[in-house]
C-alpha cells in the first residue's frame, strides 16, 4: 500500500507547491528586465513606462505623467519569477510567504516591498504591477513598496504593461483578454478568445488561443483589432524579442521553436524544452526543463552551451551576469560564460525556527526512565499555519545516565538547502514522537514521524523496537510501511487505513510475526463509473488468499459499504473508532 501512497503524496506536493500543474495554468507574467535601457522601439516582451516624480505616496501614483518616457530593454525575461532594473533584483521571497522583495545586485539593501503573496509581477519604470495571490486582483505600488493600491476586481493573470495601459487575462471570464489604464480606469474587454500566454510588444499583442477549433499563436492590435493567426502550433509559454517569437512547441515534444512576429520563417531552434527564457543581445539563456540545468544558445540555434550543473529554479540576465536560485534559499550570480559563481544572498539565514520536543518514559515498570528528544525546524513565518512547511530533523534517546542509546539524523541536502523529513506544521509540536509498545512484547518502543502529507490522510512513521536481550533499539523497517497505524493491544494487532484520493481506500490489519509486521487482512475499494470494486484478502498459511472480488453498485460510499456487508462486521470492525480515515493529532490516542 505504501507504493501508491507515496505516488499520491508526490502528486499532491506537485500540485500544492508548483505554480503550474493545473489544466489551465496561471501563466507566469511577462516581466521586463530593463537592462541597457534605451528609448528605441526594439522589440521586447513589453514596454516599460518610467514616471518622473519626487514623493512616492499613493497620491503620486498617476496614470501617465506628461513627462513619461517609454523605454525598452535589450534583455527580456518573461518568466515573472524575478526582474532586474536599475541595478536592483525584484523577486518573490518564498521564505516570507511569497511576498515581493528587492535588493541591489550585490545582495545588499534587501527590502520587503509588500505583505501580499505575489505569484506574478511586472516591473515598469518606477512602478510595480502585480497579482495579489488572494483573489488575483491587480495592484500597483512604487518601486520602493510605497503607495500600494488595488486597481481591479478581476482574477487577473499574465499582466503586461504597454504605454499607459495594463493588459491581462481575466480568469473570471474564461481567460478573456482585458485592458485598463494604469490607474485602473477605462476597463475594456478586447477579445473573447481563451488566452493562455501573452506578450504585448510594439503596439501588438502576441498570444496563444486555446479555444477549441481556434488553437494557435495569434497577434492583434492593442485594441483587439486586426487579429492574425501566425501558426497552428501549441506553445508552452511564449517570449517575444527583436521581431521573433520563441516558444516550446507541444506538437513537437516541447522543442524550442522560433517564428517571426509576422508569422514567417517558422523553424525549430533546438531540441531542448526551454524554461525561464531570457533573451539578451544575440543569445538566449534558459533552463532545460527535463533536468533544470541552464544553458546558453545563439538566437539562430547554434553554439548551445551548458553553463552550470546547478538545478536552477529561475534565472535572470543583467549586465553580463546571470542571477538565479536553486531552491529559493539562496540567490546566486555568475558571468554569462558560467564562471565566477557567487552567493549574493542567503534567504534561509534566520528563516527557520528550531523545534524540540522531549518526553521521559519507562520502557517497562522495572526499568529506569529514558529521555526521548525529537528535533525539527519550521519556517518562521509559517509556524502557526496548519499547511506550513516543517521538517523532522532527528531523534535522540538517552538512558538514565544520559548516555546515548539511539541517534537518528534525518537531515540531507536538497539542492542548496539542508532539510529533513517533510511534514505539515500541524504535527510539528510533537513530531509524532510516541513511546509505546508497538509489537506487544511488554516493552515500549519509540516511533516518530517519517512523513505526514496528502491532505492529512497518510501518516507514516519510523519505529525502533526495544530488544531486551541486547538492551538496544533496533529499527523495524516493516513498520514504516504501515499507513495511519492504530494500535490494538487487546487483539495484539495494528489497524491501518489510507488512500490515494476519494476513489481509492485501503484498510489493513497487521500482526507482528517472526520479527516483522505482516498484513493479515486487506480490504480495499476502487470507485469507477460502474460502482465500487471491493477486494478482500486474508493471510492463510503465509500467503494472501482472495476472499472477495466483486462490484457493488451504490449511490455513495456508505451505501456501498452497507451493501457489501462490512458495517459492524466483527472481523473488520469498521464501526470501531480505531478505523480512522485520516492521520494527524486526532489519531494520537490510538498510538498509546
Amino acid at each position: 500500500m505504501k507504493k501508491f501512497i507515496i505516488i499520491f503524496t508526490v502528486l499532491i506536493s506537485m500540485l500544492c507547491f508548483s505554480s503550474c500543474g493545473t489544466q489551465h495554468e496561471k501563466v507566469t507574467p511577462a516581466v521586463v528586465n530593463t537592462t541597457e535601457l534605451e528609448t528605441s522601439n526594439s522589440s521586447t516582451s513589453g514596454v516599460s513606462v518610467t514616471f518622473e516624480g519626487s514623493e512616492k505616496t499613493e497620491d503620486s501614483l498617476k496614470t501617465k505623467p506628461e513627462n513619461a518616457v517609454s523605454r525598452t530593454s535589450k534583455s527580456v525575461n518573461i518568466e515573472g519569477d524575478c526582474a532586474v532594473q536599475d541595478g536592483r533584483i525584484y523577486y518573490a521571497n518564498h521564505f516570507d510567504d511569497g511576498t515581493l522583495y528587492s535588493m541591489n545586485i550585490d545582495g545588499s539593501d534587501n527590502r520587503k516591498l509588500n505583505d501580499d503573496l505575489t505569484p506574478w509581477f511586472y516591473v515598469s519604470g518606477d512602478r510595480i504591477y502585480y497579482e495579489n495571490g488572494k483573489g488575483g486582483n491587480i495592484y500597483v505600488m512604487n518601486a520602493d513598496g510605497s503607495g500600494n493600491k488595488k486597481l481591479n476586481e478581476d482574477n487577473s493573470v499574465n499582466i503586461n504593461i504597454f504605454g499607459n495601459r495594463i493588459y491581462y487575462l481575466n480568469w473570471d471570464d474564461n481567460s478573456a483578454l482585458y485592458s485598463m489604464n494604469t490607474d485602473g480606469s477605462d476597463r475594456k474587454k478586447l477579445s473573447s478568445d481563451e488566452l493562455l500566454y501573452m506578450n504585448v510588444v510594439d503596439n501588438r499583442i502576441y498570444y496563444f488561443c486555446e479555444k477549441e477549433g481556434l488553437k494557435g499563436i495569434y497577434s492583434a492590435n492593442t485594441d483587439g483589432s486586426d487579429k492574425i493567426k501566425l501558426t497552428d502550433d501549441i506553445p508552452y509559454r511564449i517570449t517575444v524579442a527583436d521581431g521573433w517569437i520563441y516558444y516550446n512547441n507541444e506538437k513537437d515534444s516541447n522543442k524550442l521553436y522560433a517564428i517571426r512576429t509576422d508569422g514567417s520563417d517558422r523553424h525549430k531552434l533546438i531540441d531542448d524544452y526551454a524554461l525561464s527564457i531570457n533573451v539578451a543581445g544575440d543569445q538566449i539563456y534558459y533552463i532545460k526543463g527535463d533536468e533544470w540545468k541552464f544553458y546558453r544558445v545563439n538566437k539562430d540555434g547554434s553554439n548551445r552551451k551548458l553553463l552550470s550543473e546547478d538545478s536552477a529554479d529561475w534565472i535572470c540576465v543583467f549586465n553580463n551576469r546571470i542571477y538565479y536560485t536553486m531552491s529559493g534559499a539562496k540567490i546566486y550570480s555568475m558571468d554569462t560564460d558560467g564562471g565566477d559563481i557567487r552567493v549574493i544572498k542567503d534567504l534561509s539565514d534566520g528563516a527557520y525556527k528550531e523545534v524540540t520536543y522531549e518526553i521521559t518514559s519507562r520502557l517497562s515498570e522495572d526499568m529506569p526512565e529514558f529521555r526521548f528528544v525529537a528535533t525539527g525546524k519550521t519556517r518562521n513565518t509559517l509556524t502557526l499555519e496548519e499547511w506550513g512547511m516543517g521538517y523532522v530533523m532527528g531523534l535522540e534517546v538517552y538512558d538514565e545516565k544520559d548516555r546515548p542509546l539511539l541517534k537518528e539524523d534525518y537531515s540531507y541536502s536538497d539542492l542548496d538547502e539542508v532539510i529533513g523529513n517533510y511534514v505539515y506544521n500541524n504535527m510539528m509540536d510533537t513530531m509524532g514522537l510516541h513511546v509505546t509498545d508497538v509489537n506487544f512484547d511488554g516493552y515500549k518502543d519509540v516511533i516518530i514521524l517519517n512523513s505526514f502529507s496528502g491532505a492529512h490522510s497518510n501518516t507514516l512513521y519510523d519505529c525502533w523496537l526495544w530488544n531486551q536481550k541486547t538492551s538496544s533499539f533496533v529499527k523495524s523497517e516493516s513498520f514504516s510501511d504501515i499507513c495511519n497505524p492504530a494500535l490494538n493491544p487487546e487483539k495484539k494487532c495494528i489497524y491501518s487505513s489510507g488512500g490515494s484520493g476519494a476513489s481509492h481506500q485501503v484498510w489493513e490489519i497487521y500482526q507482528y510475526i517472526d520479527g516483522k509486521f505482516v498484513v493479515t487482512n486487506n480490504l480495499s475499494y476502487v470507485e469507477n463509473n460502474e460502482g465500487y470494486h471491493f477486494t478482500e484478502q486474508n493471510l492463510v498459511n503465509g500467503k494472501m488468499k482472495t476472499l472477495r472480488d466483486d462490484l457493488i453498485k451504490a449511490g455513495n460510499f456508505n451505501d456501498a459499504l452497507s451493501a457489501a456487508g462490512y458495517i459492524g462486521d466483527k472481523v473488520w470492525q469498521l464501526d470501531n473508532p480505531r478505523w480512522y480515515m485520516f492521520g494527524g493529532h486526532h489519531a494520537d490516542q490510538w498510538l498509546e
